[in-house]
C-alpha cells in the first residue's frame, strides 16, 4: 500500500513540476533552461510513477521509510525549484543592468565627443581673438 501511495505521489508531483515549469516560464519568472530541466524531471517522475517496473524499488522499502524518503525528496525538490527561480530572476536583472550600463557608456562617449568639439571650438575662438589683438 505504501508503494502505491509513493507511485501516486510521483505522478502528481511530476505533473505539478511540469506545469509549474511551463507556467513560470510563460510569465518570464523562470529561464528557459531551468524550465526545460524541470519539465523533463516532471515527465521522468510521471513515468516513474506510472510504469510499475520503474517504481518497483518502492516495495522493497519499509512502510514508514518510503514515505519519509518521499517527503524529504519533496522538500529538497521544493528548495531547488525556489533556488532556480531566484537564479533566473537574478540572471534577468543582471542582463538588464548590463544593457543599462552599455547604454550609459554609449551616452557618456557621445557627451565626451561633444565636449571635445566644444573645447576645440572655444580654443579656436580664443586663438582668433588673440590674433586680432596682436
Amino acid at each position: 500500500m505504501d508503494g502505491t501511495i509513493i507511485r501516486i505521489g510521483f505522478v502528481v508531483g511530476g505533473v505539478i513540476l511540469f506545469l509549474f515549469g511551463f507556467w513560470t516560464h510563460s510569465f518570464k519568472k523562470l529561464a528557459v533552461n531551468y524550465a526545460v530541466i524541470w519539465g523533463l524531471l516532471g515527465v521522468l517522475m510521471v513515468l516513474m510513477g506510472a510504469i510499475p517496473i520503474l517504481s518497483e524499488w518502492t516495495h522493497m522499502l519499509a512502510p514508514g521509510t518510503g514515505l519519509a524518503f518521499f517527503c524529504v525528496g519533496a522538500l529538497i525538490l521544493f528548495t531547488e525549484v525556489q533556488n532556480s527561480l531566484v537564479i533566473s530572476q537574478l540572471n534577468m536583472k543582471n542582463r538588464e543592468l548590463a544593457m543599462q550600463v552599455a547604454m550609459l557608456n554609449q551616452e557618456s562617449e557621445r557627451m565626451m565627443h561633444e565636449l571635445e568639439e566644444l573645447i576645440q571650438e572655444q580654443e579656436e575662438a580664443y586663438e582668433k581673438k588673440d590674433s586680432v589683438r596682436d
